[in-house]
């Protein structure tokens, strides 16, 4: 309540109203000025009892009360106004409504200007995994393959946006976990990101987010996410190994990807037999070891193939006349 409340409202009305007004224009003078005389004697107003309203707000920041404010520094009027938000408790209305901005920057591919209102969304909400999420999977994702897939620049412009915009995703997902480093979800998001094939992976630090994630208590799907991207790093060979071996004591896990993993790891590290896993553990059936291992030589995800070769060609032919695995012709 009081001056300083009816100044924060009036700003917000003014902002929310500037937005609605023209989003694609973004805050032109003409939608926020005709509102300014107003705010201006509100601010005059508030003056008066902004030394005892301040005194407040620092026992409520202290008291844990009430967050720091918005650290937005630029000549941006927008920035300014949101400055003023953060003194008082609408910074996830006007979240919503700058998400809203963002999405027209998405939709007509301006990279620049989305990551610009993300960086004021997350500002304001800075403890909202959604935003960090969406934020990092528009750039990471949506700008870097724009960028890839944009005829009108050249071959080598069209590369250096994609990597460019690859490592903001990721920047971007790592400025969430500073600010949130107890969420296990944006680590997963960060793993999902160093483990995307098709963007520039780095498998380790895909494996340590993964880890991390879990010890922050991630679903048990994450292990096995974890294990892929261990499998990927040859010097982890052994490490995956082990995580692959008590993964596979779960009868849930015994995934085609999973099981075929572990007998090329095993491959690898020239495991003796008597500490293998049985074969006919990993594969029940010739015709299922066939099936499996046919499929992962043909992977497209960068899986390791020690030693498949040699097994697939040592396994008996099969028969055109057994009956296939699930009994039907």
């Amino acid at each position: 309540g009081g001056v300083l409340g009816t100044m924060v409202f009036g700003v917000v009305a003014t902002l929310i109203y500037s937005i609605a007004a023209n989003r694609m224009e973004a805050f032109t003078r003409s939608n926020i000025g005709v509102s300014m005389y107003v705010i201006i004697a509100l601010l005059g107003f508030g003056m008066i009892r902004l030394p005892l309203q301040e005194r407040i707000l620092e026992q409520e920041k202290n008291a844990g009360l009430l967050e720091e404010p918005v650290n937005l520094s630029s000549s941006d009027y927008l920035e300014q106004q949101l400055a003023m938000v953060s003194l008082g408790g609408l910074r996830s209305l006007v979240a919503a409504v700058l998400s809203m901005e963002a999405f027209d920057c998405f939709l007509i591919s301006d990279w620049a200007n989305l990551e610009r209102r993300y960086n004021q969304i997350t500002a304001l909400a800075p403890h909202s995994d959604f935003y960090w999420d969406n934020g990092s999977w528009h750039l990471g994702n949506n700008a870097s393959s724009s960028y890839l897939d944009n005829k009108r620049l050249s071959p080598l412009e069209r590369r250096e946006g994609f990597r460019k915009y690859i490592q903001k995703g990721r920047d971007f997902l790592q400025k969430g976990i500073k600010a949130n480093p107890g969420s296990w979800y944006l680590y997963s998001l960060l793993g999902n990101m160093y483990s995307d094939t098709y963007r520039q992976p780095d498998f380790e630090k895909a494996a340590e987010a993964y880890r991390k994630a879990r010890e922050l208590g991630a679903p048990a799907l994450t292990a096995r996410k974890e294990f892929y991207a261990l499998v990927r790093v040859p010097s982890k060979s052994r490490e995956a190994l082990e995580l692959g071996k008590e993964l596979f004591k779960d009868p849930r896990n015994r995934v085609p990807s999973l099981v075929t993993n572990i007998f090329v790891l095993e491959n690898r590290l020239h495991v003796p037999e008597k500490d293998r896993i049985p074969f006919r553990e990993l594969y029940p059936t010739d015709e299922i070891a066939r099936d499996m291992m046919t499929a992962h030589l043909a992977n497209s995800l960068r899986y390791p193939v020690d030693g498949l070769r040699e097994a697939l060609e040592s396994l008996p032919e099969a028969n055109p006349d057994d009956p296939a695995p699930d009994g039907k012709d």
